[in-house]
């Protein structure tokens, strides 16, 4: 996993996106894991269309698209807790996405008793997607990320909430390892699905995750943020010099 700090001060005024929204046909396979970059700075402005948002989500949900959940041993045991700042027809504010149903309840009875669990409308009925608080977050999500503004500039950002407690109990030590390869792995999706939409992602290993657990009404060691990571339209910044990772294809 990669974390992507912003440069000091930002990208320079004036950068302009280097991706927009592409909801139609999307590129070929190679091509989206070939060009796959971690984006350093968002835009601050551009909105997701919510069936993108959607689709992102499902593809993290191995009961809605086995590839590449059907090579994953476990059942899942890491869940998204998500900042939403610009997605259409979305209301910003905090939401969770269950990628098991069946932890509903447990993690329900953790945090706030406060947050209301609606289903916002327009959710594709098998998607788990639960609004849990409006408001503006966008500055509470760079503050929680070490006050990295790209957690706060893209359409959302979110926050891996692993079953902690009850996977080590089940799987010992190992189990604490397997978190982070299934929230890596989670990202990975989350990058490819970005970039298949024409937008960007970047992981962001730094972050503050008592101020996290505080924020949800996390009390103890049951569920714990392993991993945040950011979607959004990327700027390009042109003090950074790039080159093709690649070759170009022989004739």
């Amino acid at each position: 996993s990669t974390t992507a700090d912003p440069l000091p001060g930002g990208p320079p005024a004036g950068d302009t996106p280097v991706d927009a929204p592409r909801p139609d046909a999307p590129p070929r396979a190679a091509t989206v894991i070939r060009t796959r970059r971690s984006a350093v700075a968002m835009d601050g402005r551009t909105a997701l269309p919510r069936a993108a948002f959607h689709r992102m989500l499902a593809r993290t949900v191995p009961a809605l698209c086995p590839v590449p959940w059907d090579a994953w041993p476990a059942r899942p045991a890491v869940h998204l807790a998500l900042f939403v700042h610009r997605v259409d027809e979305l209301e910003p504010g905090l939401y969770v996405l269950l990628r098991d149903p069946a932890a509903g309840d447990r993690l329900r009875a953790a945090m706030r008793d406060t947050f209301t669990w609606e289903r916002p409308d327009g959710t594709p009925d098998d998607l788990p997607l639960h609004r849990l608080a409006t408001g503006d977050v966008r500055r509470h999500a760079a503050s929680l990320s070490c006050t990295q503004d790209i957690a706060g500039d893209g359409a959302f950002s979110l926050g891996m909430l692993a079953d902690f407690d009850r996977t080590l109990a089940s799987r010992g030590a190992p189990g604490y390892r397997e978190l982070f390869r299934e929230t890596g792995l989670v990202g990975q999706v989350l990058y490819l699905e970005a970039r298949a939409l024409g937008v960007a992602a970047t992981g962001i290993g730094c972050f503050f995750d008592d101020p996290v657990h505080a924020t949800f009404g996390l009390a103890d060691t049951a569920w714990q943020s392993l991993y945040h990571f950011t979607v959004g339209v990327a700027v390009h910044d042109a003090r950074i010099t790039g080159h093709p990772a690649y070759p170009p294809p022989r004739a």
